[in-house]
């Protein structure tokens, strides 16, 4: 087939437009994405702005409550009747705060912006300082808390993210609390392995879970009670944050329970590498600390 000079050009000259059209299209479709992503850095940066100032608005009226609460204790001396109101209204506090908490933790894991650190603490004094603040659940429900640790708890001391262990043993408790039967004991257990890893297990004697529910039970938001007429509290976050954490942390979760024979939930976390002070110690305490957001 013979092709004339003209032929040639003019084919030669739709395919050259066709490809300016092409290249000139990539070019809008690149300046749209371009546009679309500085907004989305945008509303990332808001989202953060939001959560890092609400949690602000929250938490300082919190802490005053739960400042006065214990000020109210003190100054009450003699008069039970008022310790035991001014006892409740911190306990009714600590708990709304650490539920608030849980969202922000979970928004911030959702956003990639939560980020690990470290330092020395005694493991003791943390898991003391936790128990104390869930015993007047714990005597609503009538639920011993029990604390098993190394006969030297002068060794159980880790270089590791204290607050993100706090907020883990924090959940695993109030869901062993909550799961509980009447009467019922909570045993907390912590020790440092033979590779130098922290292990902290909180068994509960509660309705159990049964085998095919025991991946399903890490997913955000799932209960395995639904309804208005479910009879436990709670929004579904506390195990799946636990979980994030610990991997976080690069450390494992492992979960043993069956129906009726309660549930034991044990968290293995490695030293970390880096520590922010080889000198300094955290110190334990019922405030919980929080990371600003990172920046991703």
């Amino acid at each position: 087939m013979n092709i004339t000079d003209d032929l040639l050009i003019s084919e030669l000259s739709e395919r050259f437009a066709a490809s300016r059209r092409a290249f000139g299209d990539l070019t809008l479709v690149n300046r749209k994405l371009l546009e679309m992503n500085e907004k989305l850095q945008q509303s990332e940066s808001l989202k953060s702005n939001f959560l890092s100032n609400i949690r602000n608005e929250i938490n300082n009226p919190l802490n005053a409550i739960m400042g006065l609460a214990g000020q109210l204790i003190i100054a009450s001396e003699g008069n039970e009747e008022a310790i035991q109101l001014a006892s409740l209204i911190g306990a009714e506090a600590n708990h709304l705060d650490f539920q608030l908490r849980n969202i922000f933790i979970a928004a911030e894991l959702e956003a990639g912006a939560v980020c690990p650190h470290s330092s020395k603490f005694h493991v003791a004094t943390l898991l003391r300082d936790l128990i104390e603040t869930f015993q007047y659940l714990a005597i609503k429900k009538n639920i011993t808390l029990a604390l098993v640790l190394p006969e030297d708890e002068a060794e159980l001391v880790i270089g590791a993210d204290f607050d993100k262990i706090q907020i883990m043993i924090y959940n695993l408790l109030a869901n062993g609390i909550e799961f509980s039967h009447e009467d019922g004991v909570v045993t907390v257990t912590a020790c440092i392995s033979a590779e130098g890893n922290l292990q902290i297990s909180v068994k509960d004697q509660g309705i159990g879970i049964a085998p095919e529910d025991h991946e399903r039970i890490f997913d955000r938001f799932v209960q395995l009670e639904t309804g208005t007429t479910r009879s436990h509290l709670g929004h579904g976050l506390g195990l799946s944050i636990t979980k994030s954490l610990v991997e976080l942390l690069e450390g494992r979760i492992l979960l043993e329970s069956a129906p009726g024979e309660g549930t034991t939930c044990t968290v293995t976390i490695p030293p970390a590498l880096d520590q922010d002070d080889d000198d300094a110690f955290s110190e334990a305490g019922n405030m919980f600390f929080f990371d600003d957001m990172c920046e991703v």
